[in-house]
Order: structure tokens, then C-alpha cells, then sequence
């Protein structure tokens, strides 16, 4: 039986295993996704028994995209630019890591030539979606300023030639944007919102709004864009989008997207 699973503290709450496990069974592979509850001080440990159990791979999720990289033995462009990993796969009993958070995102939108798209964050998610983009896409970049705004500002011009501008600066340029994504932890574990209502209603009425949380009540950005018209999108496209990504290159074969999708209803 292959063997899979998820890395990461807390992933309780993850969907992760439905979706995979759901692949797994449309593809006809005997095979097996569970959640790896791995605290801190235990990944070197967890990655160990991976290894001894001879794992074909796995997913990385918060805080380890970037600790496990001292463990594996190479890295794709993609998981090399940014320095963090979601996905690992056993190649010929060597780790191997890659990134599909970009591209999943990507994949899970409608892009259309030239839109004007602003993402909120400076963190991990942000990385790889700037990473991934489509060249025909313009995107501009806001965060709070907080004591480390300043180092992200540099990561960000060093790795893409993009400037970080503080979220003030977003307020004026509401008006053309063709897009607002939310890749900040603002409204995860709590009810605020990034924007207020009345900077969603600035949006012009084409815009689409995302909010990368995925959580069982929608968030308060979300229902901000509901209540003035907007479309929205949360993160669960995105989820199983790179998770597709994820399975394709396990299985070196098309992921069953309709299979993964039907799954997080039940």
C-alpha cells in the first residue's frame, strides 16, 4: 500500500486527507493519506519514521515549509526560489520538495490579459503565488507595516523586483482593481477583516474578491464583498487545486479534480 500524509501543527482541522484519499480511490491506487500531527521539537523525528516507513511522500504545511528543508536532498525552481516547501515526494529513497502553492492558486482563478490584482501579505502564500504568476497579470503588493516590513521588503524586491507598500496605499487604488487577494492570517482565528466594508464597496463591481482562509463560517472580508455584490472566492479552490498538483506529481498521472472537489461536500 502507498503511503502519504501531512506534516504540520495544528492540521486538525484539514481537509487535506478527504481530498487525497478521494483521488486515491478514483485513480484505483491502493493507498493511504492521513494527517501527521508534528510538533516542533518532533519533525526531525516524524521525518525519520517517514522515511523508515518508507512514505512515497507527503505535504508540508505550516510552520515546517521552511524547516524541512535541511532534510531533503534537492528542491524544484519553484520551492528554490522561495525557500519553502508543501510538497515532497520519495524518489529513489531520496526527498525531494516542491512547491505547488503558486501554481495551484493560479489554476483554481480565471485569469484574464492585463488584470490589475492586488495581494495583501508578505508571508509564504504570497511568495509562491507571486512566484507562480501569469506574465499578462499585474500585481501589486500590500501588507501591514510591522517591525518586520522592512525585511520583507527586501525578500520581496531581491527575489521578484516587487515593492512592498504599506496597506494604507491600497485605498486609492481600489478603484481599478480586477482583484483582492487576502494571503494575510487576518480573520483566520478571529472576525475582522483586512479592508473595512467601506473599502469593499470601493471595488469596482467586476472585481473579484479571494480570501485564501478556509474555515467552516466564511470570514468577515468575504461577507463585506458578499453584502456589496462582489464575486468571491475562499481558499478551497486553491486547496485542492495544489493538492492536485501535489498528486500529479506522486502519481505521475492527471489528478481526478471533480473526485477531490466532491469530496470536501461530503
Amino acid at each position: 500500500m502507498q503511503k502519504y500524509g501531512l506534516i504540520g501543527d495544528p492540521i486538525s482541522h484539514s481537509k487535506s486527507p478527504a481530498i487525497q484519499n478521494a483521488a486515491l480511490q478514483a485513480c484505483q491506487i491502493k493507498g493511504e493519506y492521513r494527517l501527521l500531527n508534528t510538533p516542533g521539537e518532533e519533525l526531525a523525528q516524524i521525518v525519520a519514521r517517514l522515511r523508515a516507513d518508507n512514505v512515497q511522500g507527503f505535504n508540508v504545511t505550516t510552520p515546517f515549509k521552511q524547516a524541512i528543508i535541511p532534510f531533503l536532498a534537492g528542491l524544484d525552481q519553484s520551492a528554490a526560489q522561495i525557500q519553502a516547501v508543501n510538497t515532497v515526494k520519495n524518489v529513489a529513497g531520496k526527498w525531494i520538495g516542491y512547491s505547488t502553492d503558486g501554481a495551484g492558486f493560479w489554476q483554481s482563478i480565471t485569469v484574464t490579459p492585463g488584470m490589475q490584482v492586488a495581494l495583501l501579505g508578505a508571508g509564504g502564500a504570497v511568495k509562491a503565488i507571486i512566484s507562480a504568476r501569469p506574465a499578462n497579470v499585474e500585481l501589486v503588493v500590500f501588507n501591514h507595516v510591522s517591525p518586520h516590513f522592512t525585511q520583507h521588503k527586501v525578500e520581496l524586491q531581491q527575489l521578484f523586483g516587487i515593492e512592498l507598500q504599506p496597506l494604507p496605499a491600497l485605498t486609492p487604488k481600489l478603484g481599478a482593481l480586477d482583484m483582492l487577494i487576502n494571503a494575510t492570517s487576518v480573520g483566520l482565528t478571529d472576525d475582522l477583516s483586512i479592508l473595512t466594508q467601506a473599502e469593499v464597496a470601493q471595488l469596482p463591481a467586476k472585481a473579484v474578491v479571494v480570501d485564501l482562509i478556509y474555515r467552516t463560517q466564511e470570514t468577515l472580508l468575504m461577507t463585506y464583498a458578499r453584502q456589496t455584490g462582489h464575486q468571491v472566492i475562499g481558499g478551497l479552490p486553491m486547496l485542492v487545486n495544489q493538492g492536485a498538483l501535489s498528486f500529479e506529481i506522486w502519481q505521475q498521472q492527471v489528478t481526478p479534480i471533480a473526485s477531490m472537489t466532491a469530496a470536501l461536500a461530503d
